[in-house]
Protein backbone atom coordinates (compact mmCIF):
# COMPACT_ATOMS: atom_id res chain seq x y z
CA UNK A 1 0.00 0.00 0.00
CA UNK A 2 1.66 3.49 -0.88
CA UNK A 3 1.62 6.37 0.93
CA UNK A 4 -1.12 8.15 -1.24
CA UNK A 5 -3.71 5.35 -0.34
CA UNK A 6 -2.86 5.51 3.27
CA UNK A 7 -3.58 9.07 3.02
CA UNK A 8 -6.70 8.55 1.32
CA UNK A 9 -7.84 6.47 4.14
CA UNK A 10 -7.42 8.98 6.78
CA UNK A 11 -8.88 11.84 4.93
CA UNK A 12 -11.78 9.58 4.73
CA UNK A 13 -12.11 8.98 8.56
CA UNK A 14 -12.38 12.33 9.15
CA UNK A 15 -15.26 13.95 10.33
CA UNK A 16 -17.25 15.49 7.89
CA UNK A 17 -16.78 19.30 8.79
CA UNK A 18 -12.96 19.00 7.35
CA UNK A 19 -12.03 19.65 4.17
CA UNK A 20 -9.54 16.93 3.38
CA UNK A 21 -8.17 19.23 -0.10
CA UNK A 22 -6.19 21.45 1.59
CA UNK A 23 -4.27 18.46 3.79
CA UNK A 24 -4.11 16.59 0.63
CA UNK A 25 -2.13 18.77 -1.64
CA UNK A 26 0.10 20.31 1.47
CA UNK A 27 0.85 16.58 1.46
CA UNK A 28 1.64 15.89 -2.25
CA UNK A 29 3.71 18.66 -2.47
CA UNK A 30 6.27 17.46 0.46
CA UNK A 31 9.26 16.29 -0.71
CA UNK A 32 13.18 15.98 0.68
CA UNK A 33 14.36 17.42 3.06
CA UNK A 34 10.17 17.61 3.77
CA UNK A 35 9.22 14.17 5.13
CA UNK A 36 6.38 13.61 7.33
CA UNK A 37 8.33 10.94 9.17
CA UNK A 38 11.99 13.13 9.37
CA UNK A 39 10.28 16.21 11.32
CA UNK A 40 12.62 17.88 14.01
CA UNK A 41 11.45 19.65 16.48
CA UNK A 42 13.36 23.43 17.16
CA UNK A 43 15.94 23.35 19.30
CA UNK A 44 17.64 26.55 20.75
CA UNK A 45 21.01 27.64 20.48
CA UNK A 46 22.42 26.12 23.50
CA UNK A 47 21.41 22.59 22.66
CA UNK A 48 23.20 23.39 19.45
CA UNK A 49 26.17 23.99 20.45
CA UNK A 50 28.64 23.74 24.08
CA UNK A 51 28.33 26.60 26.33
CA UNK A 52 30.96 29.41 26.05
CA UNK A 53 31.39 29.34 29.85
CA UNK A 54 31.12 27.17 32.97
CA UNK A 55 28.64 28.01 35.71
CA UNK A 56 31.05 30.77 37.44
CA UNK A 57 31.91 32.57 34.41
CA UNK A 58 28.15 32.64 33.23
CA UNK A 59 27.15 34.11 36.04
CA UNK A 60 29.84 36.53 36.23
CA UNK A 61 29.21 37.63 32.34
CA UNK A 62 26.00 38.22 32.98
CA UNK A 63 25.83 40.43 36.19
CA UNK A 64 28.61 42.29 33.84
CA UNK A 65 26.12 42.47 31.08
CA UNK A 66 23.42 43.73 32.95
CA UNK A 67 25.23 45.80 35.35
CA UNK A 68 26.04 48.63 32.03
CA UNK A 69 22.37 48.16 30.26
CA UNK A 70 19.83 50.72 30.68
CA UNK A 71 17.28 49.23 28.73
CA UNK A 72 13.60 50.05 29.83
CA UNK A 73 12.50 47.04 27.42
CA UNK A 74 10.26 45.01 29.38
CA UNK A 75 11.10 41.40 30.23
CA UNK A 76 9.78 38.49 31.00
CA UNK A 77 10.12 36.00 34.03
CA UNK A 78 9.81 32.33 33.88
CA UNK A 79 9.66 29.85 36.63
CA UNK A 80 10.55 26.26 37.22
CA UNK A 81 8.61 23.89 39.28
CA UNK A 82 9.64 20.26 38.70
CA UNK A 83 6.79 18.76 41.11
CA UNK A 84 4.16 16.65 40.73
CA UNK A 85 1.88 14.57 42.44
CA UNK A 86 2.22 11.80 40.10
CA UNK A 87 4.28 11.59 37.23
CA UNK A 88 2.58 10.49 33.59
CA UNK A 89 4.11 7.80 32.12
CA UNK A 90 4.02 9.68 28.63
CA UNK A 91 5.05 12.80 29.74
CA UNK A 92 8.36 13.99 28.26
CA UNK A 93 8.83 16.99 30.67
CA UNK A 94 11.85 17.41 33.52
CA UNK A 95 9.34 16.71 36.40
CA UNK A 96 9.22 14.34 38.64
CA UNK A 97 6.85 12.99 41.55
CA UNK A 98 7.17 13.74 44.77
CA UNK A 99 7.65 10.76 47.28
CA UNK A 100 8.85 11.21 50.68
CA UNK A 101 9.85 14.37 52.41
CA UNK A 102 7.76 16.18 50.02
CA UNK A 103 6.67 18.99 52.53
CA UNK A 104 10.40 19.91 53.42
CA UNK A 105 11.59 19.09 49.74
CA UNK A 106 9.46 21.63 48.60
CA UNK A 107 10.28 24.10 51.28
CA UNK A 108 13.87 23.96 50.85
CA UNK A 109 13.15 24.12 47.00
CA UNK A 110 11.50 26.96 47.35
CA UNK A 111 14.19 28.90 49.56
CA UNK A 112 16.49 28.02 46.47
CA UNK A 113 14.17 29.71 44.53
CA UNK A 114 13.88 32.68 46.75
CA UNK A 115 17.68 32.93 46.84
CA UNK A 116 17.87 32.98 43.51
CA UNK A 117 15.23 35.82 43.15
CA UNK A 118 17.17 37.87 45.26
CA UNK A 119 20.49 37.03 43.74
CA UNK A 120 18.91 38.66 40.52
CA UNK A 121 16.74 41.54 41.21
CA UNK A 122 20.26 42.76 42.83
CA UNK A 123 21.93 43.01 39.51
CA UNK A 124 21.76 46.12 37.45
CA UNK A 125 18.32 47.69 37.19
CA UNK A 126 16.73 44.24 36.62
CA UNK A 127 14.54 45.36 39.81
CA UNK A 128 13.46 48.75 37.52
CA UNK A 129 12.37 46.95 34.67
CA UNK A 130 8.75 46.56 33.52
CA UNK A 131 7.73 42.68 33.53
CA UNK A 132 5.10 41.80 30.80
CA UNK A 133 4.88 38.31 32.68
CA UNK A 134 5.15 35.80 35.10
CA UNK A 135 5.10 32.50 34.03
CA UNK A 136 5.04 29.43 35.98
CA UNK A 137 5.63 26.09 34.37
CA UNK A 138 6.53 22.46 35.29
CA UNK A 139 6.06 20.15 36.48
CA UNK A 140 2.51 21.07 38.25
CA UNK A 141 3.53 24.39 39.77
CA UNK A 142 0.16 23.82 41.30
CA UNK A 143 1.53 21.21 43.78
CA UNK A 144 3.63 23.98 45.95
CA UNK A 145 0.51 24.24 47.29
CA UNK A 146 -1.66 27.82 48.04
CA UNK A 147 0.70 29.04 51.05
CA UNK A 148 3.89 28.57 49.29
CA UNK A 149 2.40 29.44 45.80
CA UNK A 150 1.43 32.68 47.92
CA UNK A 151 4.93 33.44 49.21
CA UNK A 152 6.67 32.62 45.95
CA UNK A 153 4.32 35.36 44.18
CA UNK A 154 4.80 37.90 47.03
CA UNK A 155 8.93 37.20 46.48
CA UNK A 156 8.35 38.06 42.99
CA UNK A 157 6.09 40.92 43.15
CA UNK A 158 8.84 42.79 46.28
CA UNK A 159 11.87 42.23 43.61
CA UNK A 160 10.83 42.87 40.22
CA UNK A 161 8.52 45.75 38.80
CA UNK A 162 5.14 44.12 38.13
CA UNK A 163 2.35 45.67 37.24
CA UNK A 164 -1.52 45.21 36.60
CA UNK A 165 -0.91 44.82 33.19
CA UNK A 166 1.92 42.20 33.96
CA UNK A 167 0.18 38.59 32.85
CA UNK A 168 0.36 36.15 35.76
CA UNK A 169 0.32 32.65 33.98
CA UNK A 170 0.53 29.23 35.52
CA UNK A 171 0.75 25.41 33.82
CA UNK A 172 -1.10 22.83 36.11
CA UNK A 173 -3.12 19.56 35.57
CA UNK A 174 -7.15 19.33 36.58
CA UNK A 175 -6.36 17.91 39.63
CA UNK A 176 -3.85 20.66 40.94
CA UNK A 177 -6.84 23.19 40.49
CA UNK A 178 -8.87 22.76 43.67
CA UNK A 179 -10.92 25.07 44.92
CA UNK A 180 -8.16 26.33 47.34
CA UNK A 181 -5.26 26.68 44.70
CA UNK A 182 -7.88 28.92 42.17
CA UNK A 183 -9.16 31.16 44.92
CA UNK A 184 -5.52 32.04 45.89
CA UNK A 185 -4.45 32.06 42.19
CA UNK A 186 -7.48 34.25 42.00
CA UNK A 187 -6.51 36.85 44.86
CA UNK A 188 -2.98 36.52 43.58
CA UNK A 189 -3.67 37.72 40.38
CA UNK A 190 -3.00 34.97 37.97
CA UNK A 191 -5.15 35.71 34.49
CA UNK A 192 -4.13 32.79 32.37
CA UNK A 193 -3.97 29.24 32.83
CA UNK A 194 -2.25 26.41 30.79
CA UNK A 195 -4.25 23.39 31.31
CA UNK A 196 -2.75 19.97 30.67
CA UNK A 197 -5.76 18.21 28.87
CA UNK A 198 -3.80 15.92 26.16
CA UNK A 199 -6.88 13.82 25.39
CA UNK A 200 -10.79 13.70 26.65
CA UNK A 201 -10.84 10.11 25.33
CA UNK A 202 -11.09 8.14 29.26
CA UNK A 203 -9.64 5.18 28.00
CA UNK A 204 -6.60 7.13 26.40
CA UNK A 205 -6.34 9.28 29.41
CA UNK A 206 -5.90 5.71 31.41
CA UNK A 207 -3.17 4.56 29.33
CA UNK A 208 -1.25 7.85 29.88
CA UNK A 209 -2.01 7.68 33.35
CA UNK A 210 -4.25 10.89 33.71
CA UNK A 211 -6.54 9.60 36.51
CA UNK A 212 -9.12 12.65 36.53
CA UNK A 213 -11.65 11.41 33.79
CA UNK A 214 -12.94 13.52 31.12
CA UNK A 215 -15.87 15.05 33.13
CA UNK A 216 -13.40 16.55 35.14
CA UNK A 217 -11.73 17.84 33.01
CA UNK A 218 -14.42 19.96 31.41
CA UNK A 219 -15.45 20.79 34.46
CA UNK A 220 -12.40 22.29 35.42
CA UNK A 221 -12.34 24.12 32.04
CA UNK A 222 -16.30 25.47 32.90
CA UNK A 223 -14.81 26.58 36.30
CA UNK A 224 -11.98 28.04 35.19
CA UNK A 225 -13.50 29.87 32.41
CA UNK A 226 -16.45 31.43 34.74
CA UNK A 227 -13.26 32.92 36.80
CA UNK A 228 -12.43 35.21 33.89
CA UNK A 229 -9.17 33.36 33.51
CA UNK A 230 -7.54 33.29 30.04
CA UNK A 231 -8.27 29.78 29.67
CA UNK A 232 -5.03 27.27 27.07
CA UNK A 233 -4.75 23.87 26.28
CA UNK A 234 -2.40 20.78 25.28
CA UNK A 235 -3.85 18.39 23.69
CA UNK A 236 -1.88 15.73 21.72
CA UNK A 237 -2.30 13.53 18.44
CA UNK A 238 -0.49 10.34 18.40
CA UNK A 239 -1.40 8.42 21.18
CA UNK A 240 -2.00 5.08 22.26
CA UNK A 241 -5.54 3.86 21.69
CA UNK A 242 -6.64 7.36 20.01
CA UNK A 243 -8.37 7.46 17.00
CA UNK A 244 -7.82 11.28 15.00
CA UNK A 245 -11.57 11.32 15.39
CA UNK A 246 -11.15 11.31 19.34
CA UNK A 247 -8.44 13.57 18.24
CA UNK A 248 -10.70 16.00 16.70
CA UNK A 249 -14.06 15.59 18.84
CA UNK A 250 -11.54 17.17 21.61
CA UNK A 251 -10.26 20.00 19.36
CA UNK A 252 -13.69 20.77 18.82
CA UNK A 253 -15.59 20.43 21.59
CA UNK A 254 -13.44 22.48 23.72
CA UNK A 255 -13.36 24.91 21.30
CA UNK A 256 -17.52 25.31 21.93
CA UNK A 257 -16.16 25.57 25.62
CA UNK A 258 -14.91 28.97 25.32
CA UNK A 259 -11.23 27.70 25.37
CA UNK A 260 -8.91 30.30 24.43
CA UNK A 261 -5.86 28.84 22.84
CA UNK A 262 -4.32 25.51 21.87
CA UNK A 263 -1.27 24.24 21.66
CA UNK A 264 -1.17 20.97 19.46
CA UNK A 265 1.28 18.13 19.42
CA UNK A 266 2.18 14.93 18.24
CA UNK A 267 3.57 12.42 21.25
CA UNK A 268 7.14 12.81 21.25
CA UNK A 269 9.29 10.05 22.72
CA UNK A 270 12.40 10.78 24.40
CA UNK A 271 14.30 8.32 26.94
CA UNK A 272 12.13 9.19 29.61
CA UNK A 273 8.99 7.68 28.11
CA UNK A 274 10.24 5.30 25.73
CA UNK A 275 9.49 2.40 27.60
CA UNK A 276 6.59 2.83 28.14
CA UNK A 277 5.92 3.78 24.69
CA UNK A 278 6.84 0.72 23.08
CA UNK A 279 5.21 -0.95 25.45
CA UNK A 280 2.34 0.48 23.73
CA UNK A 281 3.14 -0.19 20.41
CA UNK A 282 5.31 2.84 19.58
CA UNK A 283 8.66 2.43 18.57
CA UNK A 284 10.89 4.69 17.00
CA UNK A 285 10.09 3.35 13.22
CA UNK A 286 6.35 4.74 14.06
CA UNK A 287 4.32 6.00 10.96
CA UNK A 288 3.87 9.66 11.58
CA UNK A 289 1.51 10.26 8.79
CA UNK A 290 -1.61 9.26 10.48
CA UNK A 291 -0.93 12.31 12.94
CA UNK A 292 0.02 14.69 10.42
CA UNK A 293 -3.51 14.25 9.05
CA UNK A 294 -5.03 14.69 12.85
CA UNK A 295 -2.35 17.78 13.35
CA UNK A 296 -3.58 19.70 9.95
CA UNK A 297 -7.14 18.70 10.65
CA UNK A 298 -6.89 20.07 13.95
CA UNK A 299 -5.44 23.64 12.64
CA UNK A 300 -8.11 23.34 10.16
CA UNK A 301 -10.98 22.90 12.48
CA UNK A 302 -9.16 25.98 14.76
CA UNK A 303 -8.71 28.59 11.71
CA UNK A 304 -12.68 27.82 11.03
CA UNK A 305 -13.37 28.48 14.38
CA UNK A 306 -11.96 31.80 14.49
CA UNK A 307 -8.50 31.01 15.56
CA UNK A 308 -5.33 32.69 14.52
CA UNK A 309 -1.40 31.20 14.71
CA UNK A 310 1.09 33.22 17.39
CA UNK A 311 3.55 30.59 17.85
CA UNK A 312 4.10 27.76 15.23
CA UNK A 313 1.75 25.36 17.06
CA UNK A 314 -0.87 27.71 19.48
CA UNK A 315 -3.67 28.66 18.03
CA UNK A 316 -5.19 31.78 19.88
CA UNK A 317 -8.30 33.61 19.90
CA UNK A 318 -8.22 36.97 20.56
CA UNK A 319 -8.10 37.38 24.91
CA UNK A 320 -4.80 35.02 24.51
CA UNK A 321 -1.92 36.53 23.73
CA UNK A 322 0.38 34.05 24.89
CA UNK A 323 2.68 36.09 26.26
CA UNK A 324 5.53 34.53 27.30
CA UNK A 325 6.17 31.97 24.58
CA UNK A 326 5.86 35.15 22.04
CA UNK A 327 8.11 37.04 23.75
CA UNK A 328 11.08 36.70 21.34
CA UNK A 329 8.45 38.73 18.99
CA UNK A 330 8.51 41.59 21.14
CA UNK A 331 11.65 41.93 21.59
CA UNK A 332 12.08 41.08 25.23
CA UNK A 333 14.53 39.33 27.39
CA UNK A 334 13.70 36.63 29.47
CA UNK A 335 14.97 35.95 33.01
CA UNK A 336 14.75 32.73 34.11
CA UNK A 337 14.85 30.75 37.32
CA UNK A 338 14.80 27.08 38.66
CA UNK A 339 16.21 24.37 37.20
CA UNK A 340 17.09 23.19 33.53
CA UNK A 341 15.57 26.77 32.73
CA UNK A 342 16.84 28.87 30.32
CA UNK A 343 17.27 32.44 29.46
CA UNK A 344 18.57 35.39 27.27
CA UNK A 345 19.83 38.96 27.77
CA UNK A 346 20.93 40.80 24.37
CA UNK A 347 22.78 38.22 22.67
CA UNK A 348 23.89 35.78 26.14
CA UNK A 349 21.90 32.90 26.49
CA UNK A 350 22.22 31.11 30.10
CA UNK A 351 20.99 27.52 31.58
CA UNK A 352 20.45 26.59 34.40
CA UNK A 353 21.64 22.98 35.58
CA UNK A 354 18.69 19.82 36.90
CA UNK A 355 17.41 19.72 40.20
CA UNK A 356 19.97 18.18 42.61
CA UNK A 357 22.69 20.30 41.66
CA UNK A 358 20.53 23.23 41.02
CA UNK A 359 19.59 23.05 44.82
CA UNK A 360 23.34 22.56 46.21
CA UNK A 361 24.30 25.57 43.97
CA UNK A 362 21.17 28.22 45.01
CA UNK A 363 21.81 27.06 48.80
CA UNK A 364 25.72 28.12 48.39
CA UNK A 365 25.87 31.29 46.53
CA UNK A 366 21.97 32.46 45.47
CA UNK A 367 22.08 31.60 41.79
CA UNK A 368 22.90 27.99 40.21
CA UNK A 369 23.45 28.02 36.29
CA UNK A 370 24.68 25.02 34.55
CA UNK A 371 26.65 27.65 32.01
CA UNK A 372 25.97 30.23 29.13
CA UNK A 373 27.08 31.36 25.41
CA UNK A 374 27.02 34.44 23.50
CA UNK A 375 25.78 34.35 20.29
CA UNK A 376 28.08 34.73 17.13
CA UNK A 377 27.52 37.32 14.02
CA UNK A 378 26.07 34.72 12.26
CA UNK A 379 23.58 33.99 15.56
CA UNK A 380 22.64 37.36 15.51
CA UNK A 381 21.76 37.31 11.82
CA UNK A 382 19.84 34.33 12.34
CA UNK A 383 18.52 34.95 15.51
CA UNK A 384 15.60 37.46 13.68
CA UNK A 385 14.57 35.09 11.10
CA UNK A 386 14.27 31.78 13.27
CA UNK A 387 11.86 33.56 15.68
CA UNK A 388 10.24 34.49 12.87
CA UNK A 389 9.74 31.53 11.71
CA UNK A 390 8.62 30.03 15.16
CA UNK A 391 5.87 32.97 15.60
CA UNK A 392 4.42 31.42 12.43
CA UNK A 393 4.63 34.79 10.23
CA UNK A 394 7.45 35.79 8.81
CA UNK A 395 7.49 39.95 8.02
CA UNK A 396 7.85 41.19 4.37
CA UNK A 397 11.49 42.23 6.02
CA UNK A 398 12.42 39.12 7.28
CA UNK A 399 11.47 37.40 4.00
CA UNK A 400 13.81 40.16 2.27
CA UNK A 401 16.52 39.15 4.08
CA UNK A 402 16.24 35.40 3.59
CA UNK A 403 16.19 36.20 0.26
CA UNK A 404 19.00 38.21 0.11
CA UNK A 405 21.39 36.07 2.07
CA UNK A 406 20.71 33.45 0.20
CA UNK A 407 19.18 33.81 -3.40
CA UNK A 408 21.37 30.94 -5.15
CA UNK A 409 19.36 28.71 -2.61
CA UNK A 410 16.07 30.22 -3.05
CA UNK A 411 14.86 28.95 0.21
CA UNK A 412 11.37 30.97 0.56
CA UNK A 413 10.41 29.88 -3.12
CA UNK A 414 11.14 25.89 -2.27
CA UNK A 415 9.12 26.82 1.40
CA UNK A 416 6.24 28.20 -1.05
CA UNK A 417 6.47 25.14 -3.38
CA UNK A 418 6.22 22.63 -0.89
CA UNK A 419 3.47 24.33 0.90
CA UNK A 420 4.79 25.26 3.78
CA UNK A 421 4.01 28.80 3.51
CA UNK A 422 1.49 31.21 2.49
CA UNK A 423 2.57 34.41 0.98
CA UNK A 424 0.54 37.50 2.07
CA UNK A 425 -0.27 40.91 0.17
CA UNK A 426 1.86 42.89 1.82
CA UNK A 427 4.82 40.18 1.05
CA UNK A 428 4.72 38.71 4.61
CA UNK A 429 4.59 34.88 4.96
CA UNK A 430 2.74 32.64 6.79
CA UNK A 431 3.05 29.19 8.09
CA UNK A 432 0.59 26.42 7.05
CA UNK A 433 -0.43 23.54 9.32
CA UNK A 434 2.14 22.06 7.39
CA UNK A 435 4.75 24.43 8.08
CA UNK A 436 3.87 24.41 11.36
CA UNK A 437 4.35 20.34 11.36
CA UNK A 438 8.11 21.34 9.66
CA UNK A 439 8.84 24.30 11.85
CA UNK A 440 11.86 22.40 13.02
CA UNK A 441 13.31 21.18 9.68
CA UNK A 442 12.88 25.29 8.40
CA UNK A 443 15.65 26.31 11.19
CA UNK A 444 17.76 23.30 10.32
CA UNK A 445 17.39 24.24 6.55
CA UNK A 446 17.83 27.76 7.00
CA UNK A 447 20.81 27.68 9.45
CA UNK A 448 22.91 24.94 7.11
CA UNK A 449 22.33 27.07 4.52
CA UNK A 450 23.25 30.39 5.87
CA UNK A 451 26.39 31.82 5.12
CA UNK A 452 28.59 33.52 7.29
CA UNK A 453 27.97 37.20 6.57
CA UNK A 454 25.10 38.26 4.27
CA UNK A 455 25.79 38.69 1.18
CA UNK A 456 25.72 42.54 -0.15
Amino acid sequence: MTATDVLDGLLAGLPPEIDPLPIATQFAALAPPFTVDDWVIPLPVWATRAFDDGPDAAWQTLRRDLSSATTTTPMCLYLHVPFCARKCDFCDCYSFAMRSHDQATMDRYLDALCGEIAAWSAVGQLAERPVSTVHFGGGTPTHLGPARLRRLVNEIRGSFALSPETELALETTVGGLTPAMANTMDELGFRRVHLGVQSLDDDVRRLIGRRSPAAAVRSAVDAALSRGWILSVDLICGLPEQSNRSFLHDVSSLAAAGVDGFSLYELLVYPQNRLWAQANGIGDGRNHLPNYVAFLAGAQMLEAAGFNRNTFNHWANRRDRNVYFTFPTRGEELLAIGPIADGVFGDYHYRHPRYAPYVRACRRDGVGLQGGLRRTARENELHPLISAILSGRIPPDTVAAIDHAVPGEAITHLWRERRLVDACADGAMTLTASGSWFAGNMVKGLTKRYPQTPRG
